[in-house]
C-alpha cells in the first residue's frame, strides 16, 4: 500500500496490485480537511491509475454536507472522467455522517457503480467481487 497523502484527520492510500484507493477520515468532520486529503486524490488520479475506491468513514463523526458541492462539481466528474469504476463508503453509526452519505449518494448515484455500506468489511467484499467481475468481463 503506497501512502498518497496524510493529515490529522485522515489518509489516502494505494494499492497498485488492484488499482484501489482507500481513504480514511478521522474524528469531527471537516470540509476543509476533506477537501484538502481529496485534492491531493485528484493529484494522484490524474493518469488514470485508480479504478475502484474506498472510503472508511466508520471513525468519522457529524456531516460533510458542507464539502457535497465540491464532490459533485469537482471531484467525482474528475475521478470518473480519469477511470474511476467503482466507490464503496464504509460509515459510522453516527447519524450526521450517515445522512450526509446518503445527500451523496443521491447526488451521484448512476453516474457509477457507487454503494454505502455499514462496515470497511462489507465494503471491501464488495469492492473485491467488483474487481472481479470487471477483470472477468
Amino acid at each position: 500500500m503506497e501512502l498518497i497523502y496524510k493529515n490529522n484527520y485522515g489518509k489516502a492510500e494505494y494499492d497498485a496490485g488492484t488499482k484501489t484507493l482507500r481513504t480514511q477520515y478521522i474524528g469531527i468532520a471537516h470540509k476543509e480537511h476533506i477537501i484538502d486529503l481529496l485534492r491531493k486524490v485528484i493529484d494522484f488520479a490524474e493518469n488514470g491509475k485508480i479504478k475502484h475506491m474506498i472510503a472508511n468513514l466508520t471513525l468519522m463523526n457529524g456531516t460533510f454536507t458542507g464539502a457535497l458541492d465540491f464532490f459533485e462539481s469537482e471531484f467525482y466528474p474528475h475521478m470518473i472522467g480519469n477511470g474511476l469504476e467503482t466507490y464503496a463508503m464504509a460509515v459510522s453509526n453516527d447519524v450526521f455522517t450517515k445522512f450526509a452519505a446518503t445527500q451523496l449518494n443521491k447526488r451521484i448515484g448512476g453516474k457509477l457503480d457507487w454503494h454505502v455500506f455499514p462496515s470497511l468489511t462489507d465494503a471491501e467484499v464488495w469492492t473485491k467481487t467488483q474487481i472481479e467481475v470487471l477483470q472477468n468481463s
